[in-house]
């Protein structure tokens, strides 16, 4: 009895089934003795081949941005060499990321500056440094957890007794916003998501994105920051949501200067609809 009529039930299909299975059988036979007898040759192409050949590792690449003209740096890194050098020894310093018998801190950082500051994937990065796309990933989450475990040092909100910015209140053409500690505003970042959620991820630009908000000091210093918000969020709806329960307090007698995306409040100031406010 064959195998093929237990799996199909018309008598046809098994047949026609046994009989391309039987054919198989015999080809690979064939295949075997033809081999055997020197006729074919057999060509193993699983052998592995090294793929970054390139001649300087990733390591000399980054020495060599780093030495070298402080522009380079800023082009690739987003950030002059100075602070990149800063920004690793805090790092180092707290143990968030130290170098591997592979890979050095300064690389480490490297890749994810190079990559949060370029968007590149996963296969340039690997091109670019020289290592195994599991090796830039590992990394890159590593240097990531250490970034973040920063934020509540870096960013943090003005406390009750803070003052107005010397720019702000020693500068006659500024004296009307006194009380302004900032600026806020919204920014739409790009994000790749599952296709089920990218109609709430596509904003008005038609990109899908996450609706990001900030609030900076006037010595542009990061003081708040909300993520996590679907491109199609209006700005004043992340920001009611920040009030109320993501943290965000405004000193009293104190306010953030906002563009007309947002409304009018004791705590937001925002210009009237149409009116130019450039000074010349």
């Amino acid at each position: 009895m064959s195998l093929y009529s237990t799996m199909f039930s018309s008598p046809v299909i098994s047949n026609m089934m046994t009989i391309l299975d039987e054919e198989d059988a015999y080809w690979e036979q064939v295949f075997v003795v033809l081999i055997n007898q020197g006729y074919l040759t057999y060509s193993n192409t699983s052998q592995k081949r090294q793929c970054r050949t390139r001649p300087f590792t990733g390591h000399q690449f980054i020495c060599d941005i780093l030495n070298g003209h402080p522009d380079r740096g800023y082009n690739h890194f987003r950030m002059t060499t100075t602070i990149f050098i800063a920004l690793r020894d805090e790092l180092v310093g707290r143990g968030l990321i130290t170098s591997t018998r592979n890979m050095t801190a300064d690389e480490q950082l490297a890749i994810f500056l190079f990559c949060v500051g370029h968007g590149v994937a996963n296969r340039v990065l690997a091109e670019t440094f020289q290592h195994s796309g599991e090796t830039i990933s590992r990394h890159f989450n590593n240097v990531l957890r250490g970034i973040v475990m920063l934020k509540d040092d870096y960013v943090t909100l003005p406390p009750s007794y803070t003052t107005v910015h010397p720019r702000i209140r020693d500068n006659p053409n500024f004296h009307p916003f006194k009380n302004a500690i900032g600026a806020l505003d919204g920014t739409h970042i790009p994000v790749v998501v599952r296709k089920s959620k990218q109609p709430r991820f596509r904003c008005r630009k038609g990109f899908t994105s996450q609706n990001m908000m900030a609030a900076v000091s006037f010595d542009h210093i990061f003081l708040f920051v909300c993520t996590g918000w679907e491109g199609s969020a209006a700005d004043m709806r992340v920001l009611r949501s920040a009030c109320e329960s993501g943290g965000f307090t405004i000193p009293e007698g104190k306010y953030y200067l906002v563009d007309s995306g947002y409304a009018n409040t004791d705590k937001f100031l925002a210009p009237y609809r149409g009116e130019r406010y450039h000074i010349s």
